[in-house]
């Protein structure tokens, strides 16, 4: 494990060091030192000289071999702080740790291709400013960024085309499998949030059953496993599991939690994964309710910036880990945070609390379902048309009258359409 030293910068107030903490943990780093300041950014530096010296006393007598600012970093920055540095000290800024987190969180090859365009994205202003820099000054290696490749920055735009092409394909793949599962009769549930507020966890409780292999036909990316660990970003890509929410049959889908001060290039590289919240029937908006009420104001806030920029599926805000706030203290927050989370639904995810209560919230916000009453002659194929039923709707009534089935259901729109054209399939067949 690396031994790491942390800096942060802000303009003005105190510089809060604990994401980034848990950030860089989350990567495999051993925070053994911190440093803040607090001042307009410096040209050179990102932070003043007389700091940055200071900084590196603190890297030489710990002996950090990395050193990561809670900032964005210009290049030129970069390269003047490594100077500053006992020599083979890494610089890192907010975005590449991020970037890092990812790249080791990356399972699926949907994944892996977003943390690429993110690793891209983020390279590519950087190769401009080397073109630039390295043109004007007619010199390669112009400030320590390197020798000058021409070919470089196009190559990054190719490799950017080439990526976006893929991942387009993927989201075509899903989105068809989505629409597959709805004309099964699934409704489509997806959890949403910030990392580490308990979405796989929460997953995990509400899944009906972690053997899955018997749904792998209709879900080929089922997973039969979600880790729920305490840490950031454990969930990169996307879980799926059937859920056990009462009548109706749900699917539940665990994505990439937010994080805060993400750069548009970053979010941009990972929407793909946020289309199973964008187009779900139904968002749970997962909040850890431990936190203060500003951080948990101002992650709320964020959400519903990047949700209702294109989502347009009813959203329930979850307050979880109540197991870890004191009922009155819950209570107050749910009053100031009444404008953002109207009627939420407070459980605990880690001991089950409230969880059946949730259950029973998202059958109601789902899209109704259509009553429906079918009188199906008896075939050799009604049995499998009334089994189909049952797999796809909630039946009520069933009855068997002469030589015909009295069939009384609740099911999505599209269901009902389906199986009255089914039983008109066998009201065709009688005829004949």
């Amino acid at each position: 494990m690396s031994r790491a030293v942390v800096a942060k910068r802000v303009d003005s107030g105190r510089a809060d060091l604990s994401e980034i903490v848990e950030l860089a943990e989350a990567a495999g780093y051993d925070v053994v030192a911190t440093l803040t300041q607090s001042r307009e950014e410096d040209a050179a530096y990102h932070i003043g000289e007389g700091k940055a010296d200071e900084l590196a006393r603190v890297v030489a007598d710990s002996g950090a071999e990395v050193v990561i600012f809670d900032n964005s970093l210009g290049p030129y920055q970069t390269y003047n702080l490594g100077g500053k540095f006992p020599e083979g000290v890494e610089v890192l800024d907010r975005f590449t740790l991020i970037l890092e987190i990812f790249g080791q969180r990356a399972q699926t090859r949907k994944a892996q291709l977003q943390v690429e365009l993110a690793e891209l994205r983020y390279e590519l202003p950087r190769a401009e400013a080397k073109a630039s820099l390295a043109k004007r000054d007619e010199r390669p290696g112009f400030m320590g960024l390197g020798e000058y490749d021409e070919s470089r920055e196009q190559d990054i735009k190719k490799q950017i085309s080439t990526i976006k092409r893929e991942l387009d394909r993927i989201a075509e793949q899903e989105e068809s499998r989505r629409e597959q599962r709805r004309e099964s009769g699934f409704d489509l549930v997806a959890l949403a949030g910030y990392t580490n507020a308990g979405k796989s966890t929460l997953l995990r409780r509400l899944a009906s059953d972690l053997d899955v292999d018997q749904n792998e036909e209709l879900h080929p990316d089922l997973d039969p496993t979600a880790e729920s660990e305490d840490r950031l970003f454990t969930t990169l890509g996307t879980t799926t599991r059937r859920a056990d929410t009462g009548k109706r049959d749900v699917l539940l889908t665990d994505t990439v939690g937010f994080v805060s001060n993400l750069p548009h290039w970053l979010v941009e590289s990972f929407k793909s994964t946020l289309d199973s919240v964008y187009r779900a029937d139904l968002v749970l908006l997962v909040v850890d309710a431990s936190e203060s009420v500003e951080e948990m104001r101002e992650k709320l806030v964020t959400c519903h910036d990047t949700l209702y920029e294109r989502n347009e599926a009813p959203i329930v805000t979850v307050l979880n880990k109540v197991d870890k706030v004191p009922p009155e203290e819950l209570e107050e927050k749910k009053k100031a945070l009444s404008a953002l989370a109207p009627n939420p639904v407070s459980v605990s995810a880690a001991t089950g609390e409230n969880v059946e209560a949730l259950s029973a919230r998202i059958e109601t916000e789902l899209p109704e379902w259509q009553q429906e009453r079918l009188l199906l002659p008896m075939t050799d194929r009604t049995m499998s048309v009334v089994s189909w039923v049952h797999d796809h709707g909630h039946v009520e009534r069933e009855e068997y009258e002469g030589d015909h089935v009295v069939l009384e259901f609740e099911a999505k729109p599209a269901i009902v359409e389906r199986a009255r054209a089914k039983a008109a399939d066998l009201a065709t067949v009688e005829s004949n």
